[in-house]
């Protein structure tokens, strides 16, 4: 029985200009790519068996690869013909990134981004956490705790950006990952100089106790619940101590 291509479609408009058949069959095949119909590593039928199956020519179906290839959706091997290849998450974000750090964001920006950004890592990490870095979160927490305890507050704030760091992790999210990497250093800043603020370490070490409980517990609803409060309280701080006008 002869195989299905994973690639089907036929255009039978003589009356569309070549430019308006390039971007069809260009969209037609980058849809299959992005929507996981034709996987990373698959390797595409011959340039004749497209043309034939999408109704075109062999002119039209170039232009279309091209377009392809100038995005990174595929690439030609020597002798064995056109394969899909995945677009690289950090190498598209990456340019994208190093701008926003020339940017300079202020403390307001950082945390209205952390209020989004975080409660949804933490949705997911209480989805998708495994035994090992429940483990680790809670070895985490437990080392915040005591430094809490004994006065070592560059410690508590080395751990508070390891615990937050382990939540991004733990949300197997490669995208949301590679945000949380970028405000990284931002965020090491800010930990340090708040963490010093008076009551500020105490509040934090219980509310990250609590997220703790409820992302190993796998609830959800409670780690986002959990993640707010925490980031609320982070808001009211700043508000009244630093006298910043920060609104989430």
């Amino acid at each position: 029985m002869q195989r299905r291509s994973k690639v089907q479609g036929s255009i039978q408009e003589p009356s569309l200009k070549r430019d308006s058949l390039v971007e069809i069959v260009f969209e037609a095949l980058k849809g299959k790519i992005l929507s996981g119909e034709l996987s990373d590593g698959d390797r595409l039928p011959t340039q004749k068996m497209l043309c034939r199956q999408f109704g075109v020519s062999r002119t039209v179906m170039m232009g279309s690869l091209h377009k392809l290839s100038s995005l990174g959706l595929i690439t030609s091997r020597q002798g064995r013909g056109t394969f899909v290849r995945l677009p690289d998450t950090k190498a598209v974000l990456e340019p994208m990134f190093q701008a926003l750090l020339l940017d300079k964001p202020s403390t307001c920006e950082l945390i209205e981004t952390r209020y989004y950004l975080e409660r949804a890592i933490v949705r997911l990490a209480a989805r998708h956490i495994d035994t090992t870095q429940s483990q680790d979160l809670q070895n985490i927490v437990a080392k915040m705790e005591r430094d809490f305890q004994e006065g070592r507050i560059e410690a508590f704030s080395q751990g508070d950006l390891a615990f937050h760091m382990k939540l991004a992790e733990s949300a197997r999210n490669s995208i949301l990952g590679r945000f949380i990497e970028v405000i990284r250093e931002m965020l090491a800043e800010f930990l340090e100089e708040f963490n010093r603020t008076p009551g500020a370490a105490e509040r934090a070490n219980e509310h990250h106790r609590k997220i703790c409980d409820m992302v190993v517990g796998h609830d959800p609803d409670g780690a986002e619940k959990e993640m707010q409060l925490h980031l609320r309280d982070v808001v009211m701080i700043l508000r009244e101590q630093h006298h910043l006008d920060v609104d989430i």
